[in-house]
């Protein structure tokens, strides 16, 4: 199995606890790593241009950037934990790849070559990572 992997970051604040609990606004600087994969490369070798995969991830996290959490849709009920931010993205990004195919991407002339998002990775403080995959 083949793997590409992009990473980026954005800055998001929140008052929401894992518990539910508000705590005083703070922010984190997030980095984000999402990984696509597929069992064989494209006719130029790749899984997917990881231009187009920065750019979706970029697109996606867009929407959080300098934003309190709490006021993006999909956080207004649960916290903006690392686990919720991380399935968020996931989600997200997995719905705009599915509309990457075929020569859309600049990689492959027809939609033959098959590539799945594996994962989405995120850390809000250095060193604590948090990774989420549909089973």
């Amino acid at each position: 199995m083949y793997e590409v992997r992009v990473e980026a970051e954005f800055e998001a604040g929140h008052s929401r606890g894992a518990d539910g609990e508000v705590q005083p606004l703070h922010h984190h600087a997030w980095r984000v790593a999402a990984r696509a994969c597929s069992h064989d490369l494209d006719h130029i070798g790749l899984v997917i241009d990881f231009r187009v995969l920065r750019r979706a991830v970029d697109e996606v996290i867009g929407v959080l950037d300098q934003r309190v959490l709490e006021d993006v849709d999909g956080f207004d009920e649960a916290g903006p934990t690392a686990p919720a931010v991380a399935a968020w993205i996931f989600e997200r990004l997995e719905e705009r790849l599915r509309t990457v195919t075929g020569g859309e991407n600049g990689t492959e002339p027809d939609s033959m070559h098959a590539f799945w998002l594996a994962a989405v990775e995120v850390e809000a403080d250095p060193g604590t990572r948090f990774e989420y995959r549909p089973a």
